[in-house]
């Protein structure tokens, strides 16, 4: 089985905690590979990422005609904290 570290913030460690009751699953590892396994999917269709040049989608999605329609940039960016 390939394995990866991942290292959480301290500021999450509490709510960890709380899921780790909630799920059952026995250490932090676990409860990752729930979360991914329940909600990674919806995560990679939903997840947007407005006027940020360095980002690159996750999946190219295909061109439709939706493109017709012209999308709105938010009024002022704000960058999300971890």
């Amino acid at each position: 089985m390939a394995q990866a570290r991942a290292v959480m913030p301290s500021k999450f460690v509490p709510l960890a905690d709380e899921l780790l009751a909630a799920t059952g699953a026995n250490d932090y590892s676990t409860l990752i590979g729930i979360l991914l396994s329940r909600y990674g999917n919806h995560l990679l269709n939903t997840w947007q990422i407005n006027n940020c040049p360095q980002a690159v989608a996750a999946i190219q999605q295909p061109i439709t005609e939706h493109l017709a329609t012209p999308t709105t940039a938010p009024e002022q960016f704000t960058p999300m904290e971890f």
